[in-house]
């Protein structure tokens, strides 16, 4: 007689003389979790200049700090003052950046968190959600 399941919902294999583990479906707040770690590792900017690439952090916290330089950006902007300057921190340091030089890293902030978004919301809507999604990078392109 084969030893008692882990879980209630395994089934035994009588071919293979083993039980196979229930595995949950995947739910659409698993896809979501997975969405917001990927939202937080951030991406690298260049400068095209002697500040060079930097790690730009993308967790809740970032997103918070980077509105309110957002903020600050467009408020120069519409009042004349794109050349205002700031001072960012990035993952990889400090860095002084133009109200306008912001609206570019912006721009790719959006490139950078659109797709994500967009995968998500598709592996969302399979029926079923493949057990593999979070590992099969191609779910995410």
């Amino acid at each position: 007689m084969p030893i008692p399941p882990l879980d209630a919902r395994d089934v035994w294999d009588f071919e293979a003389g083993a039980w196979i583990p229930f595995v949950p479906p995947t739910t659409e707040a698993d896809v979501i979790a997975e969405r917001e770690r990927r939202l937080s590792l951030g991406f690298h900017y260049d400068f095209g200049d002697a500040r060079g690439v930097h790690l730009i952090g993308t967790t809740n916290a970032d997103m918070e700090g980077w509105d309110e330089v957002a903020k600050g950006a467009q408020a120069a902007i519409n009042l004349g003052a794109s050349n205002s300057s700031f001072t960012i921190v990035t993952g990889t340091g400090q860095a002084t950046v133009t109200a306008m030089e912001f609206q570019s890293i912006l721009a790719a902030a959006t490139a950078f968190r659109q797709p994500i978004w967009a995968s998500s919301f598709a592996i969302q809507a399979m029926d079923p959600i493949p057990p593999d999604y979070a590992i099969n990078d191609t779910y995410w392109l």
